[in-house]
């Protein structure tokens, strides 16, 4: 994933065809609308990163590219640029490009358009995707509107590095472990040897380890703060227990282990992270000439056989209220949520939305070398939870990490760490309300 974007949202949404072509293919089934009622004038459609990350050769692949192939007339163009300004100045993309998080900013702009009357009109049926990312795109819909569609999901995994297992003489990780059995498994990883700090373990921040449970920092009926729950403290304990393991904390700082270092500097036994993101990572060691000698299982859980790979994460493709060239825009999202584009996302090993049938997983991949014979199958094994986002769920993340770097850094007990956190949450959706 080279030169990625970082922008503000990450949905794009576009459908139909537009000329008067040959016959539909398979993944164009359930259009209802004959091709000749929309306008097959030239048109360029501006499209944005509004939240998160996408990479330009994914846009070329699985946007410009096919949509260009698939209707002539489409012209497909990446900008960026301060979402905000561009509201004021008029010149608000067609389409943008968000994560489930970035979609509740969007939200207070109005600038989202309704997709219900389109995928009405086009008959566009929903059944084909997974109910996960569906479901979860629909709770952004007080009055039941459908605020876009998702083209690629993210779903984590357990990765790991068999040289760091063989060299200590430790076997390596299985199927359906817990996090405390994970977390126990890493104790016997994390040494230094040779003068070189090896890590067992990296799982993200503490907010990771709450997607586990799918866990909510705001009540969204009443607007407030629900951090002070044992959960909660379930949650931060478990974080707590890892960086306790003697190499974690250095000259008082956490270690910087992240997926990257997992990947780069090979001296963490095991990532549990986010798999296009890892993936993306061994794709570019690959392509520069070295070698990791790694697999992969399922994400560990809370409970034995029970519980989530973490709350569902997907790219959504949004319309925008401002767009001119609206059903254009739908037939975009429509065709990239479609069998053809989903297949060539999957081939290359990235997550598609669409449900995961056997052929789907047995080509996931298959145009990546370095994932033959690879444990695949550890992404479409346990199911992700649906978490309803809030417009305050970037301030509750942050004082969550916050309370867990206190309980390790400083000492503080998790109820105190706790109710911190709650009170300033608290604090903070009183300020942002009296400001409106």
């Amino acid at each position: 994933m080279k030169r990625k974007l970082v922008l503000t949202a990450t949905v794009l949404t576009l459908l139909l065809n537009a000329g008067c072509q040959s016959q539909k293919s398979p993944g164009d089934k359930g259009l209802d609308v004959p091709e000749s009622e929309i306008s097959t004038e030239p048109v360029t459609l501006k499209l944005m990163v509004a939240h998160g990350f996408f990479a330009q050769e994914d846009f070329d692949a699985y946007f410009a590219q096919p949509v260009k192939k698939k209707y002539p007339h489409i012209t497909l163009e990446m900008v960026s640029g301060k979402l905000q300004e561009m509201i004021t100045s008029g010149d608000v993309p067609d389409i943008l490009i968000a994560g489930l998080p970035g979609i509740p900013a969007l939200q207070e702009l109005q600038i989202i358009e309704d997709l219900n009357p389109y995928i009405k009109k086009f008959g566009l049926d929903l059944s084909k995707y997974e109910p996960v990312p569906i479901e979860s795109i629909k709770k952004f819909g007080a009055k039941g509107e459908m605020v876009a569609l998702p083209f690629r999901m993210n779903i984590p995994a357990l990765f790991y590095n068999k040289d760091i297992f063989d060299r200590f003489g430790i076997a390596y990780p299985k199927e359906g472990m817990t996090w405390e059995e994970t977390i126990d498994l890493a104790r016997k990883l994390t040494r230094d040897d040779g003068g070189v700090q090896y890590l067992g373990l990296y799982a993200g921040g503490v907010d990771r380890f709450a997607m586990g449970l799918t866990l909510p920092y705001v009540n969204k009926q009443t607007n407030e703060a629900v951090l002070t729950t044992d959960s909660w403290a379930r949650v931060l304990n478990m974080h707590k227990s890892m960086y306790d393991i003697p190499g974690y904390v250095k000259d008082g700082k956490l270690s910087s282990n992240s997926h990257t270092v997992f990947v780069k500097d090979q001296k963490v036994a095991m990532a549990g992270y986010w798999g296009t993101d890892v993936i993306g990572e061994i794709d570019k060691l690959v392509k520069s000439g070295q070698e990791l000698h790694w697999d992969m299982v399922t994400l560990p859980t809370f409970e034995k056989d029970k519980g989530y790979a973490w709350q569902a994460e997907t790219h959504n493709m949004i319309v925008t209220t401002t767009s001119k060239h609206k059903e254009q825009a739908f037939q975009v999202l429509s065709y990239v949520a479609g069998e053809e584009v989903q297949k060539l996302i999957n081939k290359s090993g990235r997550i598609p939305v669409l449900k995961k049938t056997e052929e789907l997983k047995k080509d996931f991949g298959v145009d990546l070398e370095f994932l033959k014979g690879k444990n695949t199958n550890a992404f479409f094994t346990l199911q992700q939870g649906i978490h309803e986002h809030t417009k305050y769920d970037t301030k509750g993340r942050s004082l969550i990490v916050e309370a867990g770097n206190d309980m390790i850094l400083k000492g503080i007990d998790v109820n105190t760490a706790l109710r911190n956190a709650q009170e300033k949450l608290n604090q903070y959706i009183r300020e942002q309300s009296a400001a409106r």
